[in-house]
């Protein structure tokens, strides 16, 4: 017998020109339309729609002016979701009529709101915010918006047994509209408390978060970037464990970001199956870089969503914070789990993030990280001696290179005195436990060896399952392409060498720079300089040999912290004007050290009096 369907029938409405979608929250007793008053009831019998908002107070409350003003303050003026319109009808719950005292500058006030009605619940403990009353039964209420940079995948919200994609059209390119529910709640939507029941607030309670293509939730099938990825694997029965525990903390999941294929690093004019997201910074036509490129372009687009999780291989949260001008965290390697994440090169990839406050990226660690130190709240207590390697450098990057040591030299207070330049290959030189002092020469084959034959034997059962069930190989981008036939051709010894001389490596540098107490490397992710997206980057193969700044913290299970820092003006060929680059560099710290990095990065940028926010949009400061 076929199971039966469950349905949700969601409403949608415009209020001005904004775009709302209703949930119905479960019917029980305590929903009934006699626990308020004056609801108005249409010739039909039925309940009318009523847009309301709920205030909850306590028994024996005396409620007057002031206490209605700051609550608005508190809740509905900072919350995207509400609009004036929803004080048409206000709702004190948790209290009978008789329980509270509305004194007459409350009156006033809820006349200047022009609320139309007041009605007191006695039995319904929602949230504070605003609800649509429709046909007898309380409905949540979430505000969609447009995607315009394409920055995401899916669209998708909670239901009682998983996610779902979200039934609700945009009316932009390429249609999905990303649903938010309202930020006043004091509480937030969560899958496992059931389809649109409030859970309890906690760490990340009012917080939105998106998560990269990469990571499996349930009820949602993963793309991977990939349309034959997307058409091989089934819906998703169980979420991964980055996803669990937002979702525990509190956090709201708005949908999945748009990555390059195979969390491999495409260019735009290389993003194939799936359009690559646009970065809104300088001209808008600069590529987001990858392979977290929705990631970032959702971040530094749109206010409305608070961070985006993605994944860390050899740069792919630090590259793209620096192409969008925002916080990028890899952080310690194996330190985050990776359950549910489709691997690239697993012993380099962890879930990573990018957003525009670095303030919430403490929170975040905590509820996502299984080092001890992030089980309990510290002070800041790193007093570090600050690194600068001279090997990445950027060739001709004059005013990059002055505003690092700008940025260091802001950053003396914290560090008890002045940033040392170091050169990595020359200590080797002199000090390397090998023959060959050479580092970019020891280290030669990394990318070849390393990444690419994991990146091609990662995917062997897709390749498999897939031509079984189609008789062909599957489309792939030319990168993609490049990456595995490179993979394909190295040998398992050649692997098994270079994962052995990047161990004697980590073994080396950890003597050398990190073994007398707490130290912080300064880098350069890239050199910044204008890329379009529509400039092809060419068919020549994509190795570059050596040693290269994104893959120093990976190789060092290291936590690496990239920070938005000035812009550099150029003249654009889109718009042909002056417009800004975002100039984003990186600290690196000890393996295991993350939450207290973090927190002396966050102390350390403030007493300098630099941001520790930026702004969406086409600059970030």
């Amino acid at each position: 017998m076929a199971s039966i369907p469950s349905i949700e029938s969601s409403v949608t409405f415009l209020l001005g020109e904004t775009h709302y979608l209703a949930r119905p929250l479960p019917r029980s007793p305590k929903y009934q339309p006699s626990n308020l008053i004056n609801v108005v009831v249409n010739q039909s019998g039925a309940a009318a729609s009523s847009l309301m908002t709920y205030f909850k107070v306590a028994k024996d409350q005396v409620v007057d002016g002031n206490t209605l003003l700051g609550w608005k303050t508190a809740y509905l003026d900072k919350d995207d979701v509400f609009h004036p319109d929803f004080l048409r009808d206000v709702v004190f719950s948790g209290v009978a009529s008789g329980d509270i005292t509305l004194t007459s500058d409350a009156r006033d006030v809820l006349k200047q709101w022009g609320t139309l009605n007041v009605g007191y619940d006695v039995c319904t403990d929602l949230p504070n915010g605003p609800y649509l009353y429709y046909q007898g039964v309380h409905h949540s209420v979430w505000r969609v918006y447009e995607d315009p940079q394409l920055a995401f995948s899916q669209s998708i919200w909670p239901t009682a047994q998983d996610s779902r994609q979200v039934d609700a059209a945009g009316s932009g390119y390429r249609g999905h509209g990303i649903a938010v529910p309202s930020r006043s709640y004091a509480e937030t939507f969560r899958a496992s408390t059931g389809s649109g029941v409030l859970g309890n607030s906690s760490l990340l309670g009012r917080v939105r978060f998106s998560v990269k293509d990469n990571f499996h939730v349930r009820g949602i099938k993963t793309t991977l970037g990939n349309r034959a990825f997307f058409e091989t694997y089934p819906v998703q029965q169980t979420s991964s464990t980055v996803v669990s525990r937002l979702l525990g903390a509190g956090a709201h999941l708005v949908g999945k970001t748009h990555l390059s294929s195979f969390a491999m690093m495409e260019h735009p004019m290389q993003s194939i199956d799936y359009q690559a997201p646009f970065n809104p910074r300088g001209d808008g036509y600069l590529i987001p870089g990858g392979s977290s490129s929705g990631s970032a372009a959702a971040a530094a687009s749109y206010d409305w969503l608070d961070i985006s999780i993605c994944t860390d291989t050899t740069g792919s949260s630090r590259i793209p914070a620096l192409q969008t001008g925002l916080f990028g965290f890899r952080p310690t390697t194996n330190s985050i789990s990776t359950d549910g994440l489709v691997h690239a090169w697993a012993d380099f990839d962890t879930p990573a993030w990018i957003g525009r406050d670095l303030g919430i990226f403490p929170d975040i660690l905590r509820a996502l990280s299984d080092l001890p130190e992030a089980r309990a709240p510290k002070e800041a207590r790193l007093v570090p001696l600050l690194l600068y390697p001279t090997d990445f450098i950027p060739p001709e990057s004059p005013e990059q290179e002055a505003a690092m040591e700008d940025f260091l030299d802001s950053l003396n207070p914290s560090t008890g005195g002045m940033y040392r330049k170091i050169s990595i290959q020359d200590d080797w030189s002199k000090t390397s436990p090998v023959d060959e002092k050479d580092l970019h020469q020891y280290l030669f084959n990394l990318t070849r060896n390393g990444w690419y034959y994991s990146a091609y034997h990662t995917f062997d059962s897709f390749r498999k399952e897939y031509k079984e069930a189609h008789g062909h190989d599957p489309f792939v981008t030319e990168i993609v392409r490049w990456y595995w036939q490179l993979g394909r051709e190295v040998p398992e010894s050649d692997h098994n060498e270079i994962m052995k001389r990047l161990l004697i490596f980590k073994t080396w540098f950890v003597n050398q720079y990190m073994a007398g107490g707490a130290t912080i490397l300064a880098l350069h992710i890239g050199k910044v300089q204008p890329r379009y997206r529509d400039q092809y980057p060419g068919n020549s193969n994509p190795e570059v040999p050596g040693l290269q700044p994104p893959y120093l913290s990976a190789i060092l299970n290291a936590p690496e912290l990239a920070i938005p820092i000035s812009e550099l003006a150029y003249t654009s060929r889109i718009t042909n004007q002056e417009e800004n680059l975002p100039v984003v560099v990186s600290l690196m710290s000890g393996s295991g050290t993350d939450l207290d990095f973090i927190r002396w990065t966050l102390d350390a940028l403030e007493k300098s009096g630099r941001p520790t926010k930026v702004k969406t949009g086409k600059v970030m400061f």
